[in-house]
């Protein structure tokens, strides 16, 4: 375990923020979204849109790709 000093600003800051969470799972969640990791970068979406929705963007993304033409290509060795 490590100590750390921020100033009052930055602790109010993360206290108004952190909810029922610990200091340290707050930092730990933040730094990872600022590194960019996969869950960091998807989390934000999550609920954004309903089952009715996403049925309806599944057929949309189905029939766009039904229009793709697919052609074989042949290495040359």
């Amino acid at each position: 375990m490590k100590t750390i000093m921020i100033s009052d600003e930055a602790y109010d800051k993360l206290a108004s923020i952190k909810g029922k969470r610990s200091f340290t799972e707050l930092l730990s969640e933040m730094a990872d979204k600022m590194r960019g990791t996969k869950w960091g970068d998807i989390e934000r979406f999550f609920g954004v849109m309903d089952a009715k929705e996403a049925a309806q963007l599944q057929g949309f993304v189905a029939k766009r790709r039904g229009k793709f033409k697919v052609h074989r290509f042949e290495t040359l060795s």
